[in-house]
């Protein structure tokens, strides 16, 4: 999901609620309550070292491997809601995908990711833990992800080229750059004055 910048605030909260169109959830049922995310501790040793004996009691090492690679016993056989294989987060890339900061780690840990096998610790771990957790995967964060055009990375690569292949499409009227089944009347038969529209 790349940010879509060119869209003002008003136009970004106008296409939440129409996104929000698309389940009727967002009718039947109210929303849960805030997860209050408290202020994240300064890291020290000690919390580090309980967020790593946290890591491996919670299991997190089942998915997400010894050393956060993505790469524990369990990854391989992990199923969204929908069936769909998917893989756990490699822990030792960064950004990770909730957001750079810890608060935003400290969220995905407390609530879970909807609709994939990741759960929710709120029950599991008392706050102090799931801070500690999070100081503690934040300590083997320490590889860039590879950067791709305009410094996206992952999937966000992925997402632009289709985004740029949709305007492309757009700017050739849909005809593609040799016309409809390479009949002619593409990008390739317009001169520039048409394209520059003079």
């Amino acid at each position: 999901m790349l940010a879509q910048l060119q869209l003002s605030e008003p136009e970004r909260w106008a296409v939440v609620q129409y996104l929000k169109t698309f389940s009727k959830r967002f009718k039947e049922e109210r929303p849960g309550h805030t997860v209050a995310i408290p202020r994240a501790p300064a890291p020290n040793g000690k919390l580090v070292a309980l967020g790593k004996s946290k890591y491996e009691e919670a299991g997190c090492a089942q998915c997400h491997g010894p050393g956060g690679k993505g790469d524990g016993p369990s990854a391989k056989d992990l199923k969204d809601d929908w069936g769909n294989p998917i893989l756990p987060a490699d822990l030792t890339l960064t950004p990770l995908k909730s957001g750079p900061t810890p608060e935003d780690l400290y969220r995905t840990i407390s609530t879970g990711l909807n609709g994939t096998p990741m759960p929710s610790y709120a029950k599991v771990l008392s706050a102090k833990e799931r801070s500690a957790l999070v100081w503690y995967i934040l300590s083997i964060a320490t590889h860039e992800r590879p950067k791709g055009m305009m410094g996206l990375v992952g999937e966000e690569t992925q997402a632009m080229m289709i985004d740029m292949r949709a305007a492309m499409a757009g700017m050739m009227g849909g005809q593609g750059m040799m016309g409809r089944g390479g009949r002619g009347g593409g990008m390739m038969n317009r001169d520039m004055k048409d394209m520059m529209g003079k």
